[in-house]
C-alpha cells in the first residue's frame, strides 16, 4: 500500500471513528442492546424466580449511558421500570420491583431513630456537628411497622449516612481529623454502613436564607475500611 492510500485510510479513520463514537455515546448500538436484554433477563429469573414477565423494547438513555426498559410482570400487568448500564459489564442498575417493595414509612421511621443515635454517639467528640442524615433500605413486610430502630437490623444495603458539620475556624486538617475522629466512633461501636459523607457548611446569613445549613467549604467521604487521606478532601473557594 503506497503512501496516499496510508494517508487515505488514516483520514476515513479519523472522520469515522468520532462520529461512531459520538453516535454510541447517543444512541447505543445492537450488540450492546442484546447483551444488556440478556443481563436483564437473567436478572429477573435470579431475583424473581416465580414470575414471569414480559420485557418490553428498551431504549438507549444516554443520560445513564445504559438502556432503560419497562417490564410487565404477568398475571397483574404492572409496569417496572429497569436500567441496565455498564459497557463491557453491564449489570441492573435500577431495579424497578425492588423500589416498589420497599417499605417507605419504615424507611422513614428508621432514618430519623437512627441519625438521633449517631447524633448524641458523636456529640460530645464533634460538637460542631450540624446535622445527620441516615438513609436505610428495607423491604414491606419484613419487619412491623411498629419496631423501633436497631443498628442490627438485617437490613437490604448497607446504609449511607450524610453528615453536616460547622466550618466556623476550621481548616482542611482539622475536617481530615473530624473524619478520622467519625470513623472510629462509628466502627467502635460496630455500625454497618456503606459510604459517610460529610460537608463542613459556612453558615453565612445569605446563604442560610436558602439553605439552613449554609454553603459547601469543605466535603469529603470515607467508608467502614477505608483509610482516610488529606488529599481525599475537597475544599471550595
Amino acid at each position: 500500500m503506497n503512501k496516499k492510500k496510508w494517508i487515505y485510510l488514516a483520514l476515513i479513520c479519523i472522520i469515522i471513528i468520532p462520529v461512531l463514537f459520538f453516535y454510541n455515546a447517543f444512541n447505543g448500538n445492537p450488540v450492546s442492546k442484546l447483551g444488556s436484554n440478556s443481563v436483564l433477563k437473567k436478572h429477573l429469573e435470579k431475583k424473581y424466580p416465580n414470575k414471569e414477565f414480559h420485557i418490553n423494547d428498551g431504549f438507549y438513555n444516554f443520560k445513564i449511558g445504559g438502556y432503560s426498559y419497562e417490564v410487565i410482570q404477568i398475571g397483574n400487568e404492572k409496569e417496572y421500570e429497569f436500567e441496565v448500564t455498564g459497557l463491557f459489564m453491564p449489570t441492573v442498575s435500577y431495579d424497578g420491583i425492588y423500589y416498589d417493595h420497599l417499605d417507605e414509612p419504615l424507611i422513614e421511621k428508621w432514618g430519623k431513630e437512627a441519625s438521633e443515635e449517631m447524633v448524641n454517639l458523636l456529640k460530645k467528640d464533634v460538637p460542631e456537628l450540624l446535622n445527620i442524615d441516615v438513609q436505610v433500605e428495607v423491604l414491606k413486610g419484613k419487619y412491623d411497622t411498629s419496631t423501633q430502630w436497631n443498628k442490627n437490623m438485617k437490613l437490604e444495603k448497607p446504609m449511607y449516612i450524610h453528615m453536616t458539620t460547622d466550618a466556623a475556624g476550621k481548616t482542611k486538617k482539622d475536617i481530615f481529623e473530624t473524619m478520622k475522629k467519625i470513623q472510629k466512633r462509628l466502627n467502635d461501636n460496630d455500625y454497618t454502613y456503606d459510604t459517610v459523607t460529610i460537608n463542613s457548611n459556612v453558615q453565612d446569613k445569605e446563604y442560610t436564607d436558602k439553605d439552613e445549613f449554609g454553603y459547601v467549604k469543605f466535603s469529603g467521604s470515607f467508608t467502614k475500611e477505608e483509610k482516610i487521606k488529606l488529599n481525599d478532601i475537597e475544599q471550595f473557594e
